[in-house]
């Protein structure tokens, strides 16, 4: 006989520590899946991060027997909907049991929680899944379930889209993740001639373009003219979202140290800001070897294991509209590959790209012969009062 299901808020401390485990006993022993952090996975939890500063975030727990069987959270980001002029509340953090045999009534339950959730805050659709925002981790996996996941992207198994579709999801958009090798790049002699092609002509036609390595020395200003370059490029895309002050301290403390100055760049034109990139080495190994904790002997591992990391996540690429004839963007991708090789770094994911943004999507294909080889889908749905 099937136990009762039932969904609860996660208030109690031992609420949100089951609804925190739940992922850790799901995936235990999965090839794929990557634990992260539970210290970090706590600190969203209990609302002590900077998007809180202008989020909301309710955690529902789906039980059978006393056990935890699933968990979903509803999110009000305000500054989303101030934005955008949205009314749209999203959900994140979602995992299922994909075993049980009623996962289907697990899904649907606990969907339902969240919209009523969101329904009292005012909103009147639900998108998702993101972690908490488009800012942080978000999308569904629907392709690419054979290879884990590399920094910051999530992992889920491919049971995991017919089961919220059954809920009423549909799609929203999909986010491309493509696969960058730097032999296909180097390699071949048609490609080290157009490589090199590009530089020169771009050096010719523009003497008053550079390209540097981060100053790890004035980190925190540095950070701020990163940001700043990549807020005024993504300004009008789709789900933009301001990154905060304090959101964007708090990451660049938690990347400090991890990242590698020598790929992560910045374009100047005239000695001012015209273009960035954003790479960090795939600490994902290292996460896998901690097994989500640092101590007493995971900080060890972590060290151990990211010293053979050869893949790097390019998170972001971004000119400014007024110097992108210069071909800024294709310039960051190609030296940071070329920086990268010396230590090692000879793949990259590009992650995330919209869809339908074109243009990212051309330079990437044709330019760097990449290979498109995960899709993650945001879904969303009107929500029925």
């Amino acid at each position: 006989m099937i136990g009762r299901l039932e969904i609860c808020e996660a208030l109690s401390r031992a609420d949100v520590g089951d609804f925190l485990e739940l992922p850790y006993r799901l995936y235990a022993g999965h090839p794929h899946w990557v634990p992260p952090l539970r210290s970090a996975q706590r600190k969203v939890f209990t609302r002590k991060t900077a998007f809180f500063e202008h989020g909301q975030m309710a955690l529902f727990l789906a039980r059978r027997d006393g056990q935890a069987v699933g968990r979903i959270a509803a999110i009000h980001n305000h500054a989303h909907n101030r934005q955008h002029n949205d009314r749209v509340g999203f959900f994140g953090f979602f995992e299922v049991d994909a075993r049980d045999e009623q996962a289907t009534e697990v899904v649907d339950a606990l969907v339902r929680s969240a919209e009523r959730w969101l329904t009292g805050h005012g909103l009147t659709d639900i998108r998702g899944p993101v972690n908490p925002s488009m800012n942080g981790e978000c999308g569904l996996l629907i392709d690419g379930f054979d290879l884990p996941p590399v920094a910051l992207m999530p992992y889920n198994p491919p049971e995991y889209a017919p089961l919220l579709e059954s809920a009423g999801l549909a799609k929203c958009k999909d986010l491309f993740a493509y696969e960058v090798v730097a032999d296909k790049v180097e390699g071949g002699a048609m490609a080290r001639e157009r490589m090199e092609r590009l530089r020169t002509l771009t050096k010719r036609r523009h003497p008053e373009l550079e390209i540097r390595p981060i100053d790890m020395r004035n980190f925190d200003t540095e950070i701020e003219r990163f940001m700043a370059v990549f807020e005024q490029a993504r300004r009008n895309n789709w789900g933009y979202v301001p990154v905060t002050s304090a959101e964007m301290r708090e990451t660049a403390h938690e990347l400090k140290g991890v990242v590698d100055p020598e790929i992560i760049l910045l374009a100047t034109v005239d000695g001012q800001p015209a273009g960035a990139s954003l790479a960090i080495p795939d600490v994902n190994r290292g996460l896998a070897a901690a097994g989500g904790r640092l101590l007493p002997l995971g900080f060890v591992r972590f060290l151990r294991a990211m010293r053979s990391v050869h893949v790097i996540r390019v998170i972001g690429i971004a000119a400014l509209p007024q110097y992108r004839h210069m071909g800024i963007a294709a310039l960051l991708m190609l030296e940071t590959i070329s920086r990268g090789l010396p230590k090692g770094y000879d793949t990259a994911e590009a992650s995330w790209v919209l869809e339908d943004n074109v243009m990212s999507n051309r330079t990437i294909q044709a330019g760097l012969e990449s290979r498109l080889y995960k899709t993650y889908r945001l879904y969303e749905k009107t929500i029925e009062r």
